[in-house]
């Protein structure tokens, strides 16, 4: 039975609100926010864990967000280079989603930096270099355009008006140039690798210009989903594009214009948003987003905060990140990874290598894809976030394939199984996580941030002082609102009433059933 609001009356002596005796007035439980799962930050074995161990260290941020950037660059190195095939059931990109969700001052900023650092070396290098690949390039389409002048002036013949050719000569002139166009110079690649917050058309122009894989990184990743992409004419290009690209299929462009329609395949590209829990709400709770099975591609990370803990003393003073053999080793492995040739055809699509999950490895893998289908269906407990979990599977296989091709440059065993298993694991309990606490409503999270800030600052709030709340609670109409549910569950009281017995102060009740 659903608890009821304590029982109340005014006392007309004094106009305030006091509970009647002999009523339960012990109050409703606020919803909170239950600790994350931990991040089974071993699963992601000797090169990746202990990078991540080592730099959440040294950042001083929560290992789980420290594996999630870990895991994500390392797809972006490795999606190039491989695909994933899943015994008989089909063939996917090792292109990973990943979204972290971190309030402000956990260091996010910091930490893309020492985890990206071989990604933005590598783009640096690949802008000193563009601006000379660009002048070999101008200059030999110049003497492309001489020839091709030269050629055409030789069936012209030397008088001021033009002869007339024959049907042959013609023939001749139409293959000659014909050949010529085939040899037409093509630029260098756009040096960038990294967007933060494309369009759809951007992205189309980005894979059009530049290498074949890419990755959409963003350490503010509010700005994409608050963003011209995400604007409401254009969130559905993008999301279907993303999709598509996270799927490996072809991404396409439709214009009126000639010549600015056209189809892409053989592209990569891996994701990682990092956006404060606020935007994380919105985001979970987007339609469209979810109806059409964007979000459920990406794997959740949400650890817990240190904030207040990550004191200097006691760490020696001249310790670093670029002298941690954890760390350099993982830098190593991605400067290599990502400098390593792509597998292109003539075209500039992608042609990966297959690694296939096959004997004991797939028998594994046909395991953890029947123990998520089973928890699918209406008592299951993965029913709650079944687009999630419809995914997760292949999900899986893709972590395996990366983590062993990482490690061993061969298809993955039984134990890359299994330990992408557990990592799966993880990202659906915290999936299982967020959606119960959305469902519990964001109205009491926000009226249980209301209280602490009450209780650390005298235990009583004056409408006056409306303006020193934190930033989210100053409007007046949001303050009253907070603060009325709080006295209908019971966990304040109404202390000072103004004309028309219009609120002016609150007070906390006290006692250890109180938020």
């Amino acid at each position: 039975m659903t608890k009821q609001p304590p029982i109340t009356a005014t006392d007309p002596r004094t106009n305030l609100s006091a509970p009647l005796p002999g009523i339960d007035t012990a109050p409703i439980p606020l919803a909170g926010r239950t600790p994350p799962p931990p991040y089974p930050v071993d699963a992601l074995g000797g090169l990746l864990g202990n990078a991540a161990k080592a730099l959440a260290y040294y950042v001083q941020t929560p290992v789980g967000m420290a594996a999630q950037s870990v895991l994500a660059v390392t797809s972006l190195a490795v999606q190039g280079h491989v695909n994933v095939k899943k015994g008989n059931v089909g063939t996917s990109p090792t292109t990973l989603y990943c979204l972290t969700i971190a309030a402000s001052g956990e260091r996010k900023s910091s930490l893309d930096g020492q985890t990206m650092k071989p990604i933005y070396e590598y783009q640096a290098e690949r802008r000193a270099e563009y601006e000379t690949l660009m002048a070999e390039h101008r200059a030999d389409l110049e003497a492309h355009e001489l020839r091709y002048k030269s050629i055409v002036g030789s069936y012209k013949g030397s008088g001021k008006k033009p002869r007339p050719l024959t049907h042959d000569e013609q023939q001749a002139l139409s293959a000659d140039l014909a050949e010529i166009e085939k040899n037409r110079p093509t630029p260098p690649p756009r040096p960038h690798i990294l967007m933060e917050e494309p369009t759809a058309e951007g992205i189309y122009k980005h894979f059009l210009d530049a290498l074949a894989t890419a990755g959409l990184f963003s350490d503010e990743g509010g700005a994409f989903f608050s963003g011209h992409g995400m604007a409401d004419e254009a969130k559905g290009r993008i999301i279907t594009m993303l999709s598509q690209l996270w799927d490996g299929k072809p991404i396409t462009r439709t214009r009126a214009g000639a010549g600015e329609s056209g189809v892409l395949a053989g592209r990569r590209l891996a994701a990682h948003l990092m956006i404060q829990p606020v935007i994380a709400d919105k985001v979970l709770a987007d339609r469209l987003m979810m109806g059409q099975g964007f979000l459920a591609r990406f794997l959740v990370c949400s650890d817990r905060s240190l904030v207040g803990s990550r004191f200097l003393s006691g760490r020696a003073h001249d310790e670093s990140a670029a002298n941690d053999p954890a760390i350099t080793q993982f830098w190593d492995a991605l400067r290599e990874l990502i400098r390593h040739p792509l597998p292109t055809d003539e075209a500039g699509e992608l042609e990966p290598e297959t690694l296939a999950i096959t004997g004991a490895a797939y028998e594994a893998w046909v395991g953890v894809h029947d123990a998520i289908e089973e928890q699918l269906s209406a008592s299951g407990e993965l029913s709650v976030v079944r687009e999630f979990a419809a995914k997760a599977a292949d999900n899986a296989a893709r972590i395996a394939a990366i983590l062993s091709y990482v490690e061993t440059r061969a298809a993955p065993t039984p134990e890359h199984v299994e330990r992408a298993a557990e990592l799966t694991e993880y990202y659906l309990k915290t999936m299982i996580q967020r959606t119960q606490e959305a469902a519990q409503g964001t109205v009491e999270h926000e009226a249980g941030e209301l209280a602490d800030w009450i209780r650390q600052n005298g235990g009583e709030l004056n409408a006056d002082s409306f303006n020193k709340l934190p930033a989210a609670y100053r409007k007046a109409q949001k303050a009253r609102s907070l603060l009325a549910l709080l006295v209908d569950y019971g966990h304040a009281y109404i202390s000072v009433s103004g004309p028309n017995n219009k609120p002016r102060a609150w007070k906390l009740r006290e006692g250890p059933d109180n938020v």
